[in-house]
């Protein structure tokens, strides 16, 4: 007969050989495992026994001590990648000067939009209407992107202008260098100062420009061979009340510098080098063919 001791060993041998021969706990061991450094995923699979409730206690602490080193190196990362920033949103019905919570310093032509966030590991901005000129706080580990639909623009630490059109977007670089690729990724170049790219669905045209200041922020609306549309619709970011097409041909392309804050003027001078009539409305503009 054997003793009661002799008993409950024996269970207990044949509970702790049941549990460590249990597929689903030594697979869920090993899947943690691996999840940590292999030097010590080594360490904790080695400490998994065959038999024995010592053997449970020791490669549980392994495991927990193994884990709990690998989460505080890499808690910093981890927070970098996921907690973002509020968001900033902003709406200009007039210039506009804003501060991003980055050190970012933009400038806002009137009716633009902008949208601005960012978080340990980088710096998202979306500017979904209108022109903006930005002056980047540079941050070697953070990219500074701007995203406008149809181009992505990226910086680490520069000063540009983004004119987000009827067809496209326009890039002027004031300083540094500036990245500039379509929205699908096809077709990227590298500005340097002095150099302007129209970005548009799958294409980007690099050409010069002389680099001091907008034009925008001294007062001009510059075109350079655009559709008629695509000129009214600049023209009117700078009008309290809509300048209009009428039956005009969409194939005019329109080329100048004009006063942007003078809407009647301006729509006059293009009328007239287009043999179009204006007419003037308690709340629109119309150009109209003769």
């Amino acid at each position: 007969m054997t003793s009661p001791e002799f008993d409950k060993d024996q269970k207990r041998n044949s509970l702790e050989n049941a549990i460590w021969n249990d597929p689903a706990l030594l697979e869920a061991l090993t899947k943690v495992a691996e999840k940590v450094p292999s030097e010590e995923a080594a360490d904790i699979r080695s400490s998994v026994p065959q038999s024995g409730w010592k053997w449970f206690a020791v490669a549980a602490a392994t495991l927990l001590l193994s884990f709990s080193s690998w989460w505080f190196s890499n808690a910093d990362k981890l927070k970098n990648e996921v907690v973002v920033s509020t968001a900033q949103h902003f709406d200009a019905s007039g210039p506009k000067d804003i501060n991003l919570s980055d050190g970012t310093l933009v400038n806002l032509n009137r009716h633009a939009k902008l949208q601005f966030k960012e978080s340990g590991a980088q710096r998202m901005a979306t500017l979904s209407e209108g022109e903006a000129y930005f002056e980047v706080k540079r941050d070697e580990n953070r990219p500074f992107t701007v995203f406008t639909g149809n181009a992505t623009v990226q910086v680490l630490g520069t000063a540009f202008n983004i004119d987000k059109t009827l067809v496209g977007t326009q890039v002027d670089v004031f300083h540094g260098k500036v990245s500039v690729s379509t929205q699908q990724g096809n077709k990227r170049v590298e500005l340097t100062k002095g150099m302007r790219a129209f970005v548009t669905l799958n294409d980007i045209e690099v050409t010069a420009f002389a680099a001091s200041q907008p034009d925008w922020q001294m007062g001009w609306l510059e075109l350079d061979e655009v559709s008629i549309q695509d000129a009214i619709f600049q023209l009117n970011r700078y009008s309290d009340i809509p300048v209009v097409l009428t039956r005009v041909d969409p194939s005019i392309r329109v080329s100048g510098r004009f006063k942007a804050n003078d809407v009647l003027g301006t729509a006059q001078l293009i009328a007239e080098l287009h043999q179009l009539n204006v007419r003037k409305f308690p709340d629109s503009i119309a150009l109209e063919p003769r």
